[in-house]
């Protein structure tokens, strides 16, 4: 465990402490203590602590960041892992037993600490979940350069990773990039809370007090060269490259530049379009929502009224009713107009639109004899419903066959909503679906387990969700069996369960034992055998 400590006290005391009560135990860990000329208690507070425990004290005149230290750490270092701690922060008292046991398991070289923050932002989809081995190419990886990880010793020493000491900050994103590229497994504890980065009552952070954009450009443009130094053309360079992008230039035109005068946001404008030009490319604009587009269209090309017209809208929350057109659904910015060529391409929203569509409840689920009916509503996220067709899909687990039962389209005015200025009408919402297993499809449904879904279309739009995470509260998780009769087939007496199971809306068919029993699920034994006497089978 390497820990550079400049002024860091009293914070230093906790720090320590959550390292002393690490269940992996203190026969597991060599601490490396780096004191970078500290002018307060933290060199003495760390000599008193070190006595009689596996750990080294290192003093050395202050270098101004936190890289000379890590780099001196890195080079007394002789265990399997390394592990970066600030002197402000803490770790769970599971975390490093955690991150090793993972790494173990999967053979990782570099593992991801669940990051908590304390006062501060921190990433936090990335940590959905825990993964085995994760896709630099994809997902939230690449968000978390912070140095707060598991890396194996071997992997870094074997290609002389080193922070580097020309940069006062930022200089973490090098060091965990090239770890990374060079990591064959990328492990992810997303399942205990491993480490809390604190933000200090005195702003002592040196990220704490930020950077102006001009230094956070010239970084990013470092970081741009080192990546396309270590990889191929291709969809993991972009997939890199834009998350440069996304986080130090474009996220920076918000409300402080809205804030700014109009010749500092000229400025800030011009700064940003010659890495705006060089670094975004059609395969990385192509990835970008509406709004990043529009604002990285606007600093290619220099024009900063409509850079400021298009962040005042993203802040206002993109007020405008969304337009379908050809099968495509578009935002509303003030710029450019529906008429302008560049309108399709830059503000096409169907992808975000369809990712959270069809927006679906099933309320009222029952069995008519063999007619399952659904009720509930559905509808293509942003878009009227004037020609909505909703339809139910269920498809056979085993052979993959889907059979569609076109659902009733129900008025409900009361669904109709306003966003901001705009009204969408979702006036036909609402459906009933019946499905009859004795005769859909041309006849009986056959034996099995069936999923159902809901699929939508809308204005040339079409989107299909699953239905066992839609279900209403009224609706019952129970998967109860319901008995039914079937004609036409060897074996008409049949039981039907309906419930949800792995956020899939389950129906499962099949032949009943015998009458008494296919009952007995429906009404109880006692109520079966009633109905069996009265039954001429």
């Amino acid at each position: 465990m390497i820990i550079p400590v400049h002024n860091a006290m009293p914070y230093l005391e906790r720090t320590l402490a959550s390292i002393a009560q690490q269940s992996i135990g203190p026969e597991a860990l060599e601490i490396i203590a780096v004191d970078d000329g500290s002018t307060d208690d933290s060199g003495a507070f760390l000599d008193a602590w070190a006595e009689g425990k596996q750990m080294t004290v290192i003093h050395q005149e202050a270098s101004g960041g936190p890289s000379r230290p890590r780099n001196v750490g890195l080079d007394h270092a002789t265990g399997t892992y390394v592990f970066f701690v600030d002197a402000d922060d803490a770790l769970g008292p599971e975390a490093l037993e955690r991150l090793v046991a993972l790494a173990e398991k999967n053979g990782s070289d570099t593992v991801l600490a669940k990051l908590i923050g304390v006062g501060r932002r921190v990433p936090k989809q990335v940590f959905a979940k825990t993964v085995d081995k994760a896709d630099l190419s994809k997902g939230d990886v690449y968000y978390t350069l912070m140095p707060f990880k598991l890396f194996r010793r071997d992997m870094l020493e074997k290609h002389g990773l080193r922070f580097p000491e020309h940069m006062r900050i930022s200089e973490d994103q090098h060091f965990v990039a090239r770890a990374y590229l060079h990591s064959e497994v990328i492990s992810i504890v997303g399942d205990y809370d491993c480490y809390y980065v604190v933000r200090r009552g005195d702003d002592g952070n040196i990220t704490a007090n930020g950077l102006d954009f001009r230094t956070t450009l010239e970084q990013a443009a470092e970081m741009v060269e080192l990546v396309t130094g270590l990889t191929e053309p291709g969809p993991l360079r972009d997939h890199l490259i834009g998350r440069h992008v996304r986080v130090e230039m474009l996220r920076r035109f918000d409300r402080g530049f809205l804030d700014a005068d109009p010749a500092t946001r000229k400025e800030l404008a011009e700064l940003a379009r010659p890495y705006a030009e060089q670094w975004i490319t059609p395969a990385i604009m192509a990835g970008m929502s509406a709004h990043e587009k529009l604002i990285s269209h606007c600093l290619r090309e220099g024009l900063t009224d409509e850079l400021t017209s298009v962040v005042e809208w993203d802040l206002a929350g993109r007020p405008g009713k969304a337009v379908a057109r050809n099968g495509r659904l578009y935002a509303s910015p003030p710029f450019p107009s529906a008429d302008s060529p560049l309108y399709e391409q830059l503000c096409d929203i169907t992808s975000a639109a369809l990712s959270v569509s069809p927006r679906r409840r099933v309320d009222h689920v029952a069995w008519h004899g063999t007619v399952l009916e659904l009720v509930g509503y559905a509808y293509v996220d942003q878009v009227d419903t004037d020609d909505l067709r909703t339809e139910v899909v269920l498809r056979h687990a085993r052979s993959g066959k889907e059979i569609v039962v076109p659902a009733e389209q129900v008025p409900s005015p009361h669904m109709t909503v306003a966003r901001g200025k705009e009204t969408y009408d979702y006036g036909r919402a609402c459906f009933r679906a019946r499905i009859d297993l004795a005769t859909v499809d041309g006849g009986p449904l056959p034996k099995g387990d069936w999923h159902l879904s809901l699929r939508c279309t809308a204005h040339g739009l079409t989107a299909r969700g699953n239905l066992g995470t839609a279900l209403g509260g009224k609706v019952s998780r129970r998967a109860d069996e319901h008995a039914l009769s079937l004609s036409g087939v060897e074996k008409r007496l049949h039981t039907a369960r309906l419930g949800p199971r792995d956020g899939e809306l389950l129906l499962r068919l099949k032949p009943a034992p015998s009458a008494v029993s296919a009952y007995a699920f429906s009404f109880g034994w006692k109520a079966a055998r009633a109905v069996r006497a009265r039954i001429n089978w």
